[in-house]
């Protein structure tokens, strides 16, 4: 099936799928315990407990140039007496990788400098090799992959004078296609088991974009940079989703090319149903929505929801949509059911399998009330 043709009839239809993070620190158990709750859609895992390289700031900058590490924290430093050569060295992967007309062993070599190493990201080698049996990967329909977002690690890595690297527009465009090759290198390496993928862009410092912090930064640039990371996605037949944090502009995600905007459904439902046109469009053109239903910020609630208590949140959520004059069947085949974020952050491991039961069941649940399940 072709890229256009795959995107505009994906209709996830209540399956399940993962944010990325667990707070495990063995990489094999974890990784089965996503392949067991979601195994139609399942995704490689985070480990921000594991190591400090797999912290969100960090894991994805392998093949960044001029950067200075100072115990956990890195940064760009603009004043090497290098930097001109690091640039241009950058700038050769860069379109070592892209451009066709390269031969294929040094297209492939260029886009393993972007590669997520095993020390950066235990979880995707993982799930490489448990994908490669096949009682594992029989019941995947679809893998999911996933990448800081541009806005995101550029508004965090900052410069030798603490200056966000996202204002500084030859930092930023290196973040963004830094970005960019990640996704393409996950998309390269996942597709090899025949199957449709899907990247996620995490974008959870999309939160603060309009407040005073982000002033100076343009609507049009998020767009562009966000746009510039799935146009890759797009050309390698993937589809490309995003998962942003509580009242994101949704009206800003929803002018992008992406294919499934993923939102906190549980805390949070109210801000993605304020635009209701631009929603419209994006259904129009295919998109579909991820429901972060199954609660991960909060371990009371993580300890105390139920399936049944978490299936009538779902439905409420539905009728807040179809009040606003959306289809109710539109919206549960459009649906994707994930955590509300990452559940490497504030949960223990046994709150986490609990996560993983819910986000299950749940699924299951849906899945079978809607007749999914049957088709």
């Amino acid at each position: 099936m072709n890229t256009e043709t795959y995107q505009n009839k994906f209709e996830p239809c209540c399956l399940a799928t993962t944010i990325g993070s667990l707070p495990h620190t063995d990489a094999d158990r974890a990784t089965r315990l996503m392949l067991e709750s979601t195994p139609e859609i399942p995704s490689w895992v985070q480990f921000p407990k594991r190591d400090f390289h797999e912290n969100m700031m960090m894991q994805f900058t392998e093949g960044l140039p001029a950067l200075v590490q100072d115990g956990d924290r890195i940064s760009f430093s603009t004043l090497a007496e290098d930097f001109a050569e690091q640039l241009t060295d950058f700038y050769e992967r860069y379109l070592a990788a892209t451009e066709e007309n390269q031969n294929i062993k040094s297209r492939s070599d260029a886009l393993d400098s972007f590669g997520l190493s095993p020390q950066y990201a235990i979880g995707f080698s993982e799930f490489m090799a448990k994908l490669a049996e096949p009682s594992v990967s029989g019941a995947a329909v679809m893998l999911k992959g996933q990448v800081s977002g541009p806005f995101t690690l550029g508004t965090n890595l900052v410069d030798q004078n603490g200056r966000c690297a996202y204002y500084d527009p030859q930092l930023r465009d290196v973040i963004v296609k830094t970005v960019a090759m990640k996704a393409m290198w996950q998309m390269t390496r996942l597709s090899t088991f025949g199957l449709p993928v899907m990247i996620f862009i995490d974008e959870p410092s999309l939160l603060g974009f309009g407040k005073m912090t982000f002033l100076s930064v343009s609507r049009e640039d998020v767009i562009g940079d966000i746009n510039e990371v799935t146009a890759v996605i797009h050309a390698k037949g993937g589809l490309a989703g995003v998962h942003c944090e509580e009242n994101t502009d949704w009206s800003l995600l929803m002018e992008t090319d992406l294919d499934v905007l993923d939102f906190d459904a549980y805390d949070h439902i109210q801000g993605i149903t304020l635009y209701p046109a631009e929603l419209t469009r994006f259904f129009a053109r295919g998109g579909c929505l991820g429901w972060g239903i199954v609660p991960t910020l909060d371990k009371d609630a993580a300890e105390t929801e139920t399936v049944e208590s978490l299936l009538a949140r779902f439905e409420a959520g539905i009728e807040q949509f179809v009040a606003r004059g959306f289809d109710r069947e539109l919206l549960r085949r459009r649906a994707l059911i994930t955590p509300s974020c990452g559940a490497g952050g504030v949960l223990t491991e046994p709150l986490a399998e609990r996560v993983l039961d819910l986000l299950r069941n749940l699924s299951t649940t849906l899945r079978t009330r809607y007749g999914f399940a049957q088709k």
